[in-house]
């Protein structure tokens, strides 16, 4: 079955509105990135600033149990 003139004119108005908006979520997405990137890097320059002034990182979370999970040592030379 042929299409007619007006149905083909809806479909391309509807394909041209879809086409807009996933163009316009692009651009959108592509800001996005940029931005991201961008924090990306000033964070890698603090961390870089970190290390260039020796500045510890965080401590570690501490266990419960600070004897750890190996056994005691004995000295084998008897002493």
């Amino acid at each position: 079955m042929a299409r007619t003139n007006g149905e083909w004119s809806a479909f391309e108005k509807a394909r041209a509105k879809e086409i807009a908006e996933h163009q316009s979520e692009v651009e959108q997405l592509k800001g996005r990135i940029r931005e991201l990137e961008g924090t990306n890097t000033a964070l890698g320059k603090a961390i870089g600033l970190l290390h260039e002034l020796n500045v510890p990182e965080p401590d570690t979370a501490r266990t419960k149990d600070p004897k750890g999970s190996s056994k005691p040592r004995t000295s084998s030379s008897g002493s």
